[in-house]
């Protein structure tokens, strides 16, 4: 099933909920032929943005805000789908947020523009800033608070848009927004399964800044989570067809991809010096890579491992480098080392610990 438009998008946009609440629409246009995206697409696209809206709202704004978000019909004459957002609550902490020091030149990193900017894009203070508004809260107008609803709109359009590089330049890290950039990668990886999708655009004019060649770009590999850092890890040995190799080990936004035996996808780490030194010293070929055998470690299930860490490459398309690593090294290393069950653990990933 697919949804059709012209320039196909949904989005935020500003307009007037029946309730009086403030609505603003965040555009997302996807450069596609036919005019038509995949139903599935449209679906996770919109639930990563409202997870990008959750997570900035907790971290931004201790989780106040208040907010719905529904499908709007499109205007009349286009094709145009729209997802609106309503403030219900929480509209004093964004205007404290934005008159705080940190507030401005957050708003500026992520932006480009100082919170005035953005007042007097809302309508209001239009002559003199966002500075000469009411001192405080409580002597504000209300007008509906447009302005607060914009800042959190451009925010979350601006965590989409923007390189990662970028963000954290302005204090976005992936240690603090984790889940925002948990859903970025899932919004990206939906926009790189739909075939055909050529670009994406987050405005209402069909302008694609973002290239289906920056979509891997702006995908990230995250952090460990806070409690992942007390779960035991797990070693096994398996081996994986590589089918998207990483071969510069300074990148942090993409890890290796492979295929397990059962024809899973993993995404992993190599975390071997010595398969590195012969990478770079060419003893091994990085044209030619079908399989590997690995010693790794992993968290949670062997079924659904998380934050895998190639310990070491113990083959290379058939080619003995290395020994496993020994009992010793691996508590050193890890910490907290459990046992693998074998009565429950599948062949895909024999124990190996010598």
């Amino acid at each position: 099933m697919s949804v059709s438009g012209n320039a196909v998008a949904t989005g935020l946009r500003s307009g007037c909920h029946e309730e009086g609440a403030q609505i603003e629409i965040l555009p997302i246009h996807f450069d596609v032929p036919g005019h038509q995206i995949p139903l599935a697409t449209f679906v996770r696209t919109a639930e990563q943005t409202e997870a990008v809206l959750r997570a900035l709202n907790r971290e931004l704004f201790d989780g106040q805000l208040q907010f719905e978000l529904f499908v709007l019909p499109p205007e009349e004459g286009t094709f145009l789908t729209r997802l609106g957002v309503v403030l219900l609550g929480g509209w004093a902490i964004v205007w404290g947020f934005t008159e705080s020091d940190v507030g401005k030149a957050f708003i500026k990193g992520l932006t480009d523009h100082e919170p005035a900017h953005w007042a007097e894009v809302a309508g209001k203070a239009a002559k003199t800033g966002i500075e000469h508004l009411a001192s405080s809260w409580e002597d504000r107008p209300t007008l509906d608070y447009e302005y607060e609803t914009l800042i959190v709109k451009e925010a979350t359009r601006a965590f989409l848009q923007q390189p990662n590089s970028v963000l954290e330049r302005v204090g976005v890290t992936p240690s603090r927004y984790r889940d925002a950039y948990e859903a970025k990668n899932k919004f990206y990886e939906a926009c790189s399964a739909t075939p055909g999708l050529q670009a994406v655009g987050f405005s209402e004019a069909p302008v694609f800044p973002i290239q289906r060649d920056d979509f891997l770009g702006l995908q990230m590999t995250l952090p460990p989570r806070s409690e992942d850092l007390e779960r035991p890890w797990y070693v096994a040995t398996t081996l994986l067809q590589v089918t998207s190799p990483n071969w510069d080990r300074d990148d942090r936004a993409r890890q290796w991809k492979g295929r397990d035996p059962q024809g899973r996808d993993r995404y992993f780490r190599i975390e071997d010096e010595d398969f590195w030194r012969q990478v770079a010293g060419d003893g091994i070929s990085t044209h030619i890579i079908d399989t590997m055998k690995v010693q790794w470690a992993y968290q949670g299930k062997p079924e659904q491992p998380r934050n895998c860490r190639v310990l070491r490459v113990l083959e290379f398309n058939g080619v003995r480098l290395s020994k496993p690593v020994s009992d010793t090294e691996l508590r050193a290393a890890l910490g907290h080392l459990a046992d693998v069950d074998e009565d429950n653990q599948p062949d895909l990933f024999p124990s190996h610990r010598d």
